[in-house]
């Protein structure tokens, strides 16, 4: 089962989607599924998957296999949601109420201005009251969560070692390498021009190694690469020796997950971080191998938290009333 149950962005998509105005019945008005007495319409759901949609593939074209998807996913939270508050409820869960002002104010510093805020909650059919319920139901299940579905702890270095000694007869070893940069075009500029340029990339480069913000963000913004605001600086696998004997160079100084000194090429300057490194050595595989470990315990969390749900619909009836709404392996489904 593949969901972040009770995410903010969730939370994001209901606010933006809405709750339908009553309407003469119709199929769309009807409860396709309960989960004891709240009921989703599927109006409802098409409505969140459509907004879920538009917000994950920002804008493009879905087909109607991905769009099933996350229709089933949608629903997935939705039922996940219902289940996690009724139980809050019946534990008696209770939040502090500085936590919601806390996380109402974060949400609300996503809008322009607070006019943009209230035109947007209005628009939504959400008094501030029900916003903040919505908040204190998001923070007392995170809190119940926490607690029988806890997140994994970040991997340890002997784990990593571990799982090296494991699996490195399985390393591949090439001349490849990979990461990201950010590139600044020096033609036609003055020599003054391209030192502001270094100096720029240099405190671009500060800014990453003390954690002020992520390499592929500052890409985004900064970099002159054509596809760089679509790809983060993104440079798919290549051999080091191919972009000159400077880079090469500036390259073997640096480990995986380090930035290079300013590099001069014949129509630019730039820093490139490396991501990938393919000598056979552990410390090049360590970021993959950190990522592999922590998305196999996700992995792992989301089927305990599949678990805990079904046993929470074993306890609170869930019914699903229409096939196209019933995902494959619906919670508490039979």
């Amino acid at each position: 089962m593949s969901l972040k149950l009770i995410s903010r962005g969730v939370l994001t998509v209901a606010l933006a989607a809405g709750i339908a105005s009553a309407q003469l019945l119709n199929s769309k008005s009807i409860d396709v599924i309960r989960v004891e007495k709240v009921g989703f319409s599927a109006g409802r759901i098409d409505s969140l998957t459509q907004a879920l949609a538009l917000q994950q593939f920002h804008g493009k074209k879905v087909n109607d296999e991905t769009m099933t998807q996350v229709r089933y996913a949608v629903i997935d939270n939705l039922v996940g949601q219902e289940l996690v508050k009724l139980e809050c409820k019946k534990l008696g869960i209770k939040v502090p109420a500085n936590r919601v002002d806390s996380l109402a104010t974060l949400f609300k510093k996503q809008f322009p201005s607070e006019d943009a805020f209230q035109k947007q909650l209005k628009q939504s059919g959400q008094t501030m009251a029900q916003f903040r319920e919505k908040i204190e139901d998001q923070l007392k299940s995170e809190e119940l969560l926490a607690k029988k579905v806890p997140f994994p702890k970040d991997p340890t270095e002997e784990k990593k070692k571990a799982f090296w000694e494991l699996n490195k007869e399985k390393a591949v070893i090439n001349d490849s390498i990979s990461g990201a940069r950010i590139w600044i075009s020096t033609k036609g500029k003055k020599a003054q021009e391209i030192n502001d340029a270094k100096d720029m990339l240099k405190g671009l480069a500060a800014q990453v190694r003390t954690k002020k913000a992520p390499f592929a963000q500052l890409a985004a913004i900064y970099s002159e690469d054509k596809d760089a605001k679509k790809t983060g600086g993104v440079m798919p696998k290549f051999v080091a020796k191919s972009k000159g004997d400077a880079f090469v160079k500036a390259v073997n100084k640096i480990k995986v997950g380090e930035i290079t000194d300013v590099i001069t090429d014949k129509d630019g300057v730039y820093i490139f971080m490396l991501a990938e490194r393919n000598d056979g050595k552990y410390e090049s595989y360590k970021a993959q191998i950190e990522y592999y470990l922590r998305l196999q315990a996700e992995q792992e969390r989301q089927m305990k938290l599949k678990g805990y749900l079904d046993e929470l619909a074993k306890v609170y009836k869930v019914q699903y009333l229409d096939k196209k709404y019933t995902p494959p392996q619906a919670i508490g489904g039979k």
